[in-house]
């Protein structure tokens, strides 16, 4: 038999202190809290987060050992044990910090609530890259809920939840955003395209700096608009070359370190070299 923690309705409650996730449990009432062997806690497995983070866990661990353990993490039953549904870093900090029991809150959770808990839980910490979230979101969209529903769980616009599912519609897209090498924005925008190869251009274009967010925007309605016939267009990549030697500051050159200096004119000697090919092969072309 699980015994009883010495936790207070107070501390218990400030433990629950996110509106969002203390709506998404509304209705469940404060739940006696319990000490239980670390051993019998499971993680959620609806929980929407993979990198947790090796450092910060350290360093939660480090304060959990000096200061101890705060509050409690909420947990359904299931069985003889207890699957976790928020405060999987704490629960991983604990075990390294060689705790072996935490207080729980027991309640009846649903699937859903689960998932939502989770999720409510990493969006307010801003925990998950931008593909997490919308991976978190689909299965919920899966298990019923509209956009609407789902904005109201987790303080999220609709149309925040609709540009990140979009992103999974196209995998190359998605795995440039997750690896942080393309923006929400833009991905939704290059998403648009389907045609593969034009897409994956595009893709590489972006992650390389050749295009910036409007670049990327009018490529994109000029493919869209030639879809069979797409003949190069450089405007793009050299419009946003203009706006990003238009933004250097020259008064700024004369302090950088040589070595940035040195740097900074080889770039500037390419990006010469270039536009003059380019103008002269457009001379021949007259």
């Amino acid at each position: 038999m699980p015994k009883k923690a010495r936790v207070t309705a107070e501390d218990a409650q400030r433990a629950l202190s996110f509106d969002l996730l203390d709506r998404i449990l509304e209705g469940e009432g404060l739940a006696e809290v319990i000490e239980v062997p670390l051993s019998q806690i499971d993680p959620n497995p609806f929980q929407p987060r993979q990198d947790f983070g090796e450092e910060a866990l350290e360093e939660l661990a480090a304060s959990i050992r000096a200061q101890g353990f705060y509050g409690h993490l909420v947990a359904r039953r299931v069985g003889d044990r207890y699957q976790l549904a928020y405060g999987e870093r704490r629960l991983r900090a604990a075990q390294m910090a060689g705790l072996t029991e935490l207080p729980l809150a027991v309640r009846d959770l649903s699937d859903g609530q689960m998932l939502e808990v989770a999720i409510t839980e990493n969006v307010q910490r801003k925990d998950l890259n931008p593909i997490e979230e919308a991976e978190a979101y689909h299965r919920l969209v899966q298990l019923g809920y509209s956009y609407r529903q789902i904005s109201q769980k987790v303080g999220k616009s609709a149309g925040h939840i609709s540009d990140l599912l979009k992103l999974l519609q196209k995998p190359d897209v998605a795995e440039q955003v997750r690896q942080g090498e393309l923006g929400i924005v833009e991905g939704r925008e290059i998403a648009k395209i389907e045609d593969t190869q034009v897409r994956q251009e595009l893709l590489a274009k972006a992650s390389s700096g050749e295009l910036d967010r409007e670049g990327i925007k009018l490529a994109v309605r000029q493919a869209q608009s030639s879809a069979t016939a797409r003949p190069y267009d450089p405007l793009p990549a050299l419009k946003a070359a203009q706006r990003k030697i238009e933004s250097l500051q020259l008064d700024l050159l004369t302090v950088l370190e040589p070595a940035s200096k040195d740097q900074v004119r080889q770039m500037l000697q390419h990006i010469i070299a270039q536009a003059t090919a380019l103008l002269e092969k457009l001379q021949q072309e007259q």
